[in-house]
């Protein structure tokens, strides 16, 4: 009986001597990413989008300069029509569409 205790003793404390000694580790140092994309579900605003910064008479400005430019810039409307009417799987509703920048 003493055997099996003082046995036991020695393994437990071979265990813990093994179990407290530690190996030297290199951490490695990973940079940060040069740019982090945030996705959320939220909508996103901008400062036009305040209340408080909202202008009829911008709105009318920015809306004139739109037309404007779907009407004398190609690539512009390009642009556009693949934004707003790109996601467009039905012909005929895409033909709608892109028959309204013109």
């Amino acid at each position: 009986m003493r055997n099996t205790k003082l046995t036991s003793l020695a393994t437990a404390g071979a265990l813990l001597t093994v179990a407290s000694i530690t190996i030297p580790v290199q951490a490695q140092m990973i940079a940060p990413p040069a740019r982090v994309d945030v996705y959320s579900n939220m909508p996103q605003v901008g400062p036009g989008d305040d209340p408080a910064n909202w202008s009829a008479r911008q709105n009318v400005v920015e809306s004139n300069r739109y037309e404007h430019l779907t009407h004398t810039n190609p690539a512009f409307r390009a642009a556009r029509i693949r934004k707003e009417c790109g996601p467009i799987t039905e012909p005929g509703l895409y033909q709608q569409c892109v028959a309204t920048f013109r």
